[in-house]
């Protein structure tokens, strides 16, 4: 009897492994996709526990930068995290905090020669502006002078006129008044000779401010097919996550503005944020001038990221 029970107690157990199987087995095309969205919502658990400690790891020397330098560029993007958020994402732990590294290569070099380029851009952007301004109301100064000196020209003209037919009718009486007019045509036409060359003198002068803004214009736009365009810059940072171990390594930056955005971007690669559309928002995938802050796109990233 026990030999009876034990027999059907284990088919019962055969069967239901088979069940099982069979079940499993129907199931095969999702089983891949369910561990995987396993796995990544415990990557997400873990990134996501705050506070992420980091800390300053190796510093390169050829970098212009001092490590107080590089502790205060990295607590300001934390800080842009933990403030928008209302809470510490990120803590500064210079024993067990993952390492921010700066490594020196070819892309600094690159950065700083393109950083110069752009300088000496804006100082001739900057020239020209002034000079050009300074030459067009210099221009229109010249122009009312010109005017002024054409309608005293007319004038002088109509008055030596006016004095030949005087003179036609010479007298006795009349002699004396007309020498003295003559001698005032005189002097009015010698003013008007010196006003001409001072105003040729003057033109002459606006000519060759015109020829050295054309020289300067010419000098600026050969500098620009050596920009490299934004489209091909290098990466300047990255952060890495192999396990539960982070670590960020900087490459290159051009202001200690720009360094402090490439962290906070990369401090959100930490957390396990991607990449947003808008070129604003700081997880945008291209460094740009239109970046200066985190952005409700930045901040939701991290929501639905985190779960927040």
């Amino acid at each position: 009897m026990k030999f009876l029970l034990r027999a059907l107690l284990y088919s019962a157990l055969l069967y239901s492994c088979y069940q099982l199987l069979a079940a499993m087995s129907r199931q095969d095309a999702a089983l891949p996709q369910l561990l995987q969205d396993y796995a990544d919502k415990s990557l997400r658990q873990y990134l996501c526990q705050a506070p992420v400690s980091w800390r300053i790891g190796r510093l390169d020397p050829a970098f212009d930068l001092t490590l107080e330098q590089a502790e205060q560029a990295a607590h300001a993007a934390a800080a842009q995290w933990n403030t928008a958020l209302g809470t510490e994402l990120f803590r500064y732990d210079s024993v067990d905090g993952f390492p921010i590294n700066f490594a020196y290569d070819e892309r600094q070099q690159q950065l700083l020669q393109q950083a110069l380029l752009q300088r000496n851009i804006a100082r001739y952007d900057s020239n020209i502006d002034q000079r050009g301004a300074n030459l067009m109301q210099q221009s229109e100064r010249l122009k009312q002078k010109q005017q002024q000196f054409a309608q005293q020209n007319q004038q002088f003209a109509a008055a030596v006129a006016a004095f030949e037919r005087k003179a036609q009718q010479v007298t006795a009486a009349n002699r004396k008044a007309l020498q003295q007019e003559q001698q005032q045509l005189n002097a009015r036409q010698q003013q008007l000779q010196q006003q001409a060359s001072a105003l040729n003198a003057e033109q002459q002068s606006l000519l060759r401010e015109q020829r050295y803004l054309n020289d300067t214009v010419a000098d600026r736009n050969a500098l620009l097919p050596l920009q490299a365009p934004a489209a091909t810059t290098a990466e300047v940072g990255v952060m890495e996550i192999k396990g539960r171990r982070r670590s960020m390594t900087i490459y290159a930056y051009k202001t200690l503005t720009d360094l402090q955005l490439t962290m906070a971007h990369e401090f959100g690669h930490a957390l396990g944020v991607g990449h947003t559309e808008g070129a604003a928002s700081v997880m945008h995938q291209q460094l740009n001038t239109a970046q200066s802050r985190l952005t409700p796109e930045d901040i939701q990233a991290l929501k639905m990221q985190c779960g927040f």
